[in-house]
């Protein structure tokens, strides 16, 4: 990397972390000014907490919820936390979190506008996000319509999911700056979630590990250029665990995709980071999966990465599949790729020549043009990654078969997380850090 190229990166990360003062009246987001309460650590005790819209929170303790114990949230309301303080719900405990579109539940850092994550100017701004750990056969509650800015200071993911049942409910879920650790996490459990927004995590924004065998839908990995952790592994979704088993259908994960901003963590051979793994679709640790009408693009140095002998078996025997789903990298060598020690004596090459046999109905791109997002990269101003007419992935998608003709899916003709319209509406936030939750 140049001296210029260091300047630039460190000038973009400086002015993407300040309130925009120069541009404030263009770019700034306001929200209604409510009176603000501290809630202390004795209220926090009660067996039913419920946070009412009229009212912002500040959470100031470590906030748990154990068996019996409920946290009800109205829709509209706005819940600040201080940093390194996290909320947990531990087996049978119950979250009801329960935004709609036009008034979504949010949970944010406390700190200044402009202030709030790992900011140069003015350190780490970090709360400790949301676990929810459950049991089989057990309802933990609902999350839906709701936003989660500024989390993981404390290294688990900003909306953590340990053994939850499918009869708990999520939709419709943003988290944005997640640091240190993935935005979501599924470990264990069979839970099924649609409508979910990981925007400019620094890690791995959907991690599914420890079997987890859930069916998730319209799912968007929506990085930005600048932000990549220090973690080993950075993807925009990653399996793994031998008896991690999901169903996934209509992701998109949208790299970087050569943004003059991208920071060298996403290159996998950057001096002192070699041996991480960085791809949009990456498989460790003997997973296995089913996979389908979804578009994976944009980083430099994998499309669909396998680093797992026992994965790339199950899907050479047809045990696990991945079907009707678009393939890109930077590195057209690895658009699809394996080491070269992984199952002797097969390359990367052979790998992609599997993928693309025309009853898989895979397709692996040279560039991302055909996909004609409209301002995929207008992070400081109003990002819009939705297709344009004529983009390849709004054609072509496949249900077929017991996995995917399941009542859970909905049956689109597009491809990836968004077709011609949107589903993104009035409770997604694409600019947290110009959002003044502080008047």
């Amino acid at each position: 990397m140049t001296g210029f190229t260091r300047i630039l990166l460190v000038i973009s990360a400086i002015l993407f972390s300040l309130p925009f003062t120069a541009c404030k009246k263009q770019n700034e987001q306001r929200v209604k000014a409510m009176p603000e309460v501290t809630i202390s650590a004795a209220r926090l005790q009660s067996d039913s907490i419920s946070l009412r819209k009229d009212t912002v929170y500040v959470i100031a303790s470590p906030l748990f919820r154990t068996a019996g114990q409920v946290l009800f949230i109205e829709a509209g309301t706005l819940v600040k936390v201080k940093n390194n303080i996290g909320i947990s719900v531990s087996q049978g405990g119950r979250l009801i979190s329960a935004g709609t579109e036009t008034e979504p539940v949010v949970f944010t850092s406390d700190a200044l506008m402009g202030s709030a994550g790992p900011t140069p100017a003015n350190g780490q701004n970090l709360w400790g996000g949301i676990s929810l750990s459950g049991a089989a056969g057990f309802n933990s509650g609902i999350i839906s319509y709701t936003r989660i800015e500024f989390a993981t200071a404390n290294g688990s993911a900003a909306l953590s999911l340990s053994n939850i049942d499918s009869l708990t409910t999520i939709h419709h879920v943003q988290v944005s700056y997640a640091h240190t650790a993935s935005s979501f996490e599924f470990s264990g459990g069979n839970v099924n979630a649609k409508y979910l927004i990981s925007f400019a995590a620094s890690p791995s924004d959907f991690l599914l590990t420890n079997g987890y065998k859930g069916r998730l839908q319209h799912a968007f990995a929506y990085r930005h250029p600048f932000f990549a952790g220090n973690n080993a592994n950075i993807a925009g979704v990653y399996l793994q665990g031998q008896t991690t088993f999901p169903s996934l259908s209509n992701f998109t994960v949208l790299g970087p995709d050569g943004q003059r901003t991208t920071t060298s963590k996403y290159n996998d051979t950057v001096k002192g980071f070699s041996g991480g793994r960085v791809a949009a679709l990456l498989v460790t640790g003997n997973a296995k999966f089913h996979i389908r009408n979804s578009v994976f693009t944009g980083f430099p140095k994998g499309g669909f990465y396998i680093d797992s002998r026992e994965s790339g078996l199950s899907l050479q025997n047809g045990e696990s599949d991945f079907t009707f789903n678009i393939v890109h990298s930077l590195d057209s060598n690895r658009v699809f790729y394996i080491p070269s020690n992984l199952i002797p004596p097969f390359t990367a090459r052979d790998f992609k020549g599997f993928m693309l046999q025309p009853q898989f109905g895979n397709q692996a791109l040279m560039n991302t043009q055909s996909l004609a997002y409209k301002a995929p990269f207008e992070f400081d101003l109003n990002p819009d990654p939705t297709p344009s007419a004529g983009s390849i992935a709004l054609s072509g998608a496949d249900f077929s078969g017991p996995i995917f003709n399941h009542n859970f899916f909905t049956q689109t003709v597009h491809k990836g997380a968004l077709g011609s319209g949107s589903w993104f509406g009035g409770w997604v936030n694409f600019r947290p850090l110009q959002t003044d939750y502080n008047n």
